[in-house]
């Protein structure tokens, strides 16, 4: 006898997507089970067993934002051409056309927020945010390799700071 197929990964991923969308809207603490769910077209209950009481699901959010943010980076350094990426990145980072999703950004800044006075997001955060500011540096120093290192980090936490705040 075949089980019934599940959707446990698109429905996972669809709750998500909506809890972002929702705590781009409302912030972290106005992003409600009942909004969430109104977001997603799914009921309150089918969200609270995919994602948990308040707790699991900022831990989860958490998890799929940051991972979220990784996969974008590397997508960014892959897409870079060869020739000029310092400019290419800037381009891609600054343009009409950015690879960034304001409402994944918006859910990341509501997340280093609340880092502030929670410590379990503090380290997550600070790390996927200095990943980001490294890729940013490294894409630098290939235009600029007899730069100072000093000045090349610089230049890369002020784009970063620079591109969070715009996209944000």
């Amino acid at each position: 006898m075949v089980g019934r197929p599940t959707n446990r990964d698109e429905r996972y991923r669809q709750v998500m997507e909506a809890f972002v969308r929702s705590v781009a809207r409302y912030g972290l603490d106005g992003a409600s089970l009942s909004q969430i769910a109104k977001e997603a077209g799914l009921t309150r209950p089918l969200i609270r067993h995919h994602i948990g009481n308040r707790e699991d699901m900022i831990a989860s959010l958490t998890d799929f934002v940051l991972r979220s943010f990784e996969v974008q980076t590397q997508t960014l350094v892959a897409s870079l051409p060869k020739e000029k990426p310092s400019a290419a990145l800037v381009t891609l980072l600054f343009s009409d056309n950015a690879v960034s999703e304001p409402d994944m950004v918006l859910a990341f800044a509501a997340l280093t927020a609340r880092a502030s006075n929670d410590a379990k997001l503090q380290q997550p955060c600070r790390e996927t945010l200095l990943d980001f500011e490294a890729a940013v540096a490294d894409t630098l120093r290939r235009d600029h390799s007899g730069t100072d290192d000093a000045a090349l980090r610089a230049a890369a936490h002020g784009i970063t700071a620079l591109y969070f705040n715009l996209t944000s």
